[in-house]
């Protein structure tokens, strides 16, 4: 148990300086949210939605878009051989929405599709069960007045989160994007999310478009374009005013499907990318500490239930709770300095999210849970030698319920 405890305690350590560090590094970068950006800038944007039997929500996703405060945008929705109504929702739209079908093969074949449409200027990816903030479009656009962005990620948040599982992932989502300002600044952000991202078109057709062997093609795409250009001399960021919203999953077993894509699509991102660690194409702030620490931290969270063990053991041998207090209390202060830091917040519902501050450590245990699950399911699949890849992967969700 003692040689546990201190070979735990210092990797616990060096995960609460990391955060430190970062949400120091996200306080910099709400400053640069500030500054004065090179304009006019307005290129045409267009925003493409790839759907698969999307009928209760596409046409949601789409208005959210026409109703962007940024004039110069048009939709091209791509319908993946879709088995509903979603082409029949989408009528009526008129010319700034283009809808296009095409035999079922995949997401990433679908915003491939859309992509061959667009001209020059910048393009966005926007899932058809997401919608964006009035501003977004035109916030985005203003990151990409600095000539050396390549590609933004969207700040998503939940929308009307409902029941514990809600408000896990509501939480959850408002630490992760606070975490990501901090990457930004530090220039080693890897990952360019699929709701809201944005990239020239120029560098989509200098990659290749998008590839369809993996099963998050986001994150497979977004170290594509390290891989291709690195991080020397060009960025990839995240865009914390620019918008937009998803549901939660409001099912435990919705939940394990969802982050077991994430997981497993990660790990192939990783391995197909492997050249970025340690590698000399990106700064050695991402080659060599926040890819391999990322990679790690996948591996250490098989170790998350020895690490409770060994707490609550401690706790009942000596009678103290300063152990679990301790870790509510690193929890609590993360979550209270997020929220309490983050500029896109109203303050209706910062409140709200800082009455659930003191009960962080439980309810962010939930996605640890989930995450050992969707990493030990990745590992058994391995280990079967299956190699899934590019494909939809529909799960419920709050507001509507999405067949497939």
């Amino acid at each position: 148990m003692t040689s546990l405890a201190w070979l735990m305690v210092p990797l616990a350590m060096i995960g609460v300086v990391r955060v430190c560090v970062v949400l120091v590094a996200a306080d910099l970068y709400d400053l640069s949210l500030h500054r004065w950006r090179p304009l006019p800038y307005a290129p045409t944007v267009w925003v493409v939605i790839p759907a698969y039997n999307e009928e209760l929500c596409a046409a949601r996703a789409v208005q959210s878009v026409l109703d962007s405060d940024y004039p110069d945008v048009s939709v091209i929705v791509v319908d993946d051989g879709s088995t509903d109504g979603t082409v029949a929702s989408l009528r009526g739209f008129g010319s700034r929405v283009q809808v296009v079908s095409q035999p079922n093969a995949g997401k990433a074949a679908a915003i491939n599709t859309g992509m061959r449409l667009v001209g020059d200027g910048l393009v966005m990816v926007l899932d058809a069960d997401s919608t964006l903030s009035a501003s977004a479009v035109s916030r985005m656009v203003a990151h990409f007045a600095d000539p050396l962005v390549l590609a933004a990620a969207a700040n998503v948040k939940i929308a009307a989160p409902r029941g514990v599982l809600g408000w896990v992932q509501r939480l959850e989502y408002a630490v992760v994007h606070r975490l990501k300002q901090g990457y930004t600044v530090f220039n080693c952000e890897y990952v360019i999310g699929g709701v809201g991202s944005m990239f020239r078109t120029s560098i989509v057709r200098a990659c290749g478009y998008f590839d369809t062997d993996t099963m998050t093609e986001d994150i497979d795409f977004s170290m594509k374009i390290l891989s291709v250009r690195g991080n020397y001399d060009w960025r990839i960021i995240f865009a914390a005013d620019a918008i937009a919203y998803t549901q939660a999953v409001p099912s435990l077993s919705g939940l394990l499907r969802q982050r077991f894509r994430w997981k497993f699509g990660r790990l192939q991102a990783f391995y197909k990318h492997r050249s970025l660690f340690f590698g000399n194409s990106c700064s050695r702030l991402l080659s060599w500490l926040h890819l391999p620490y990322t990679a790690a931290g996948e591996v250490l969270v098989l170790f998350e239930p020895l690490f409770v063990y060994v707490v609550v053991s401690a706790t009942f041998q000596t009678g103290w709770f300063t152990g679990i207090l301790l870790l509510c209390a690193v929890y609590t202060g993360v979550a209270v300095f997020t929220v309490v830091g983050d500029l896109t917040e109203p303050w209706r519902a910062k409140l709200r999210l800082l009455a659930l501050a003191p009960l962080a450590y439980p309810l962010l245990m939930v996605i640890v849970f989930v995450d050992l699950v969707a990493v030990l399911r990745s590992l058994f699949t391995v280990l079967r030698g299956y190699r899934p890849a590019g494909r939809w992967e529909h799960v419920e969700r709050t507001l509507t319920s999405v067949p497939g």
